[in-house]
């Protein structure tokens, strides 16, 4: 077991100076308060939908992020275990955010950071203790890593890097006094870079799509399949939800009015396709 860790410390060594993703906030145990944990803000306090990893690109480039990958490793047992993969077609613009929460319903800016959610029951699983969250490329070499074994089991808040992209881990509210966390924020409040989707440069679109406006349900025209999946985004870039396309069709009448933009993940060079749900 010590073995193992070892090599992965060293793996951390050999792919360090080359990784651009970094782990920059972990919410691994939110506050059960009321609404204090609330850290994906759609209005529910959940101990595995709010968790959430906050990652940042180091460099001055968009950093391609498809197929990272998620770990945790358990020190006592051993067991290393996948929890989330990046979809296919995001990428992260240079000095900019990535944050992955462990589910419900992502709503708000998030200071124009990329925003996943996942998919799954069991979210992310972050321990309080006794684990490593592991992070890898799609070709298995280690970007970053985070030993929260050496931090505080119950926090009731965020640890953030401070200052944000090379500092220590601290807990968030010694930064800012009363503020849990702040995902896509710089532990001060400031946004990363907000490189927005309404005006990033693409080459296509990879489908047309009508009714548009729409006031619920929607049609593409496009090399798609079912299953794929539909991210959409506020016009800042923040994930505001994910559809699972059935007959190239989805239903988006749990959406507010307003403009949106649509991606589908693992489609190449697309220009987001703008939409405006109208009821």
């Amino acid at each position: 077991m010590k073995l193992l860790l070892s090599a992965i410390v060293a793996l951390l060594v050999t792919y360090g100076a080359q990784a651009q993703l970094k782990i920059n906030e972990v919410l691994y145990d939110p506050s059960n308060t009321a609404l204090a944990g609330d850290a994906n803000g759609d209005g529910v306090y959940d101990q595995v939908q709010d968790e959430f990893i906050e990652f940042v690109n180091t460099s001055p480039n968009t950093l391609d992020v498809s197929k990272v990958k998620i770990y945790d490793y358990v020190i006592a047992s051993g067991l290393k275990t996948l929890r989330h993969t990046v979809p296919n077609g995001l990428s992260v613009p240079g000095r900019g955010a990535l944050v992955v929460f462990g589910g419900g319903t992502a709503t708000g800016t998030f200071g124009g950071a990329v925003v996943v959610v996942d998919l799954g029951t069991a979210g992310l699983s972050l321990g309080n203790s006794g684990e490593v969250i592991i992070v890898e490329d799609s070709l298995g070499n280690v970007l970053d890593s985070l030993n929260t074994d050496a931090l505080s089991d119950n926090p009731n808040e965020s640890y953030t890097r401070n200052p944000d992209f090379t500092g220590a881990y601290v807990q968030h509210a010694s930064v800012r006094a009363g503020v849990l966390f702040s995902p896509g924020l710089m532990a001060s409040g400031t946004p990363f870079s907000t490189t927005s989707l309404a005006s990033t440069k693409t080459t296509k679109s990879a489908f047309s799509l009508s009714p548009n406006p729409t006031a619920g349900h929607i049609k593409l025209d496009g090399d798609l399949a079912d299953g794929q999946i539909l991210n959409i985004y506020s016009p800042v870039g923040s994930l505001v939800s994910q559809k699972v396309l059935l007959g190239n069709s989805a239903n988006l009448a749990d959406l507010a009015n307003g403009v949106y933009f649509l991606l589908v993940a693992g489609s190449k060079d697309q220009a987001a396709t703008r939409l405006v749900v109208q009821k």
